[in-house]
């Protein structure tokens, strides 16, 4: 692993997933703010762990055995240069490549051997070898954002027509998935990375941050972080919503109240037991134990404000 090679003011590989809305860890608008704080000259936060850390130990292991089950023998898993589209803004570092010599390589999971979308892939030429490590049970498709959006990517910045995404599964297991080119994602990709990179123009030219369609009321609070001490007239059905919002915690709290009073219930009729069982269900309510901690002081801080993510509805009166 050579560290970070690509440049985080526009779109990468590895960032597809979230760009195209496949990832639990990242959203456009996140990927959108990366970028602009990179634009920006701010620091880029370390999002490094262990887990990370084995993953990037553990790259050359993982290629070097897939690359052998392959029959590939002609790799490299040191490579020290970005790669980047010569029409769209999307660049991408590799892990490793391989050289196929026509090979041809038929799906056979009990090699862990798995062609994606075909019975048989003919290996030609030079070829993408991304590595992952995960702690997820094996799967026999990997999940889009751990491998398959990335590849498709990295290919189009590379003009490489096959790859392999080489998934070592807790450590103990590891799946090769080979692909070749899927034009409809790339033609997604496409699409994609030139709308994020409009929004990067438009920020660049204007400092206006023309924000993806948000995916949660949270993702909002970042669009307008600032409160003006000014009241405005609601529009269009902004009075069925805020009623529907009332009526709907109402029912939380009924729900709330419900389930408080069976536990309730349910706990006498326990007593001292650890577990119950009625028809098909079993019940337990059992002790949890904590470890013994040093005592902790909450640092001073600066006084600050920010925006609240919930809203407050009340009648007029």
């Amino acid at each position: 692993m050579a560290g970070k090679l690509t440049d985080d003011k526009q779109m990468s590989a590895s960032r597809l997933p979230g760009l195209l809305g496949f990832s639990k860890y990242s959203t456009p608008n996140d990927e959108l703010q990366f970028s602009i704080n990179a634009i920006d000259g701010k620091e880029r936060p370390d999002i490094g762990n262990e887990a990370m850390g084995w993953g990037n130990t553990l790259e050359p292991v993982i290629l070097s055995e897939a690359a052998k089950r392959l029959g590939i023998t002609k790799f490299d898993t040191d490579i020290r240069k970005a790669f980047t589209h010569d029409a769209i803004p999307l660049s991408c570092s590799l892990d490793g490549t391989g050289e196929g010599e026509g090979q041809t390589i038929t799906h056979d999971p009990s090699k862990g051997i798995y062609v994606v979308g075909a019975e048989s892939i003919v290996l030609n030429g030079t070829g993408v070898l991304e590595a992952k490590l995960t702690k997820t049970n094996p799967e026999d498709t990997p999940h889009l954002a751990r491998g398959p959006i990335q590849l498709q990517g990295q290919m189009l910045c590379t003009g490489h027509r096959w790859g392999a995404v080489c998934v070592l599964y807790g450590g103990i297991e590891l799946r090769v998935f080979l692909f070749d080119i899927h034009y409809e994602t790339q033609q997604e990709i496409v699409r994609s990375v030139l709308q994020f990179d409009n929004k990067l123009q438009t920020y660049i030219k204007r400092k206006e941050i023309n924000w993806y369609p948000p995916e949660s009321s949270k993702e909002v609070d970042r669009f307008f972080p600032d409160a003006r001490k000014e009241e405005i007239e609601l529009d269009g059905n902004a009075l069925e919503l805020a009623q529907a919002i009332v009526h709907n915690k109402t029912l939380i709290r009924k729900a709330e109240s419900e389930i408080d009073s069976a536990e309730t219930q349910i706990k006498m009729k326990l007593g001292n037991a650890e577990r119950g069982k009625v028809g098909s269900l079993h019940i337990s309510w059992p002790m949890r134990s904590y470890k013994a901690s040093l005592e902790k002081i909450t640092p001073a801080r600066e006084a600050y404000s920010i925006r609240q993510s919930s809203l407050s509805i009340k009648e007029w009166t």
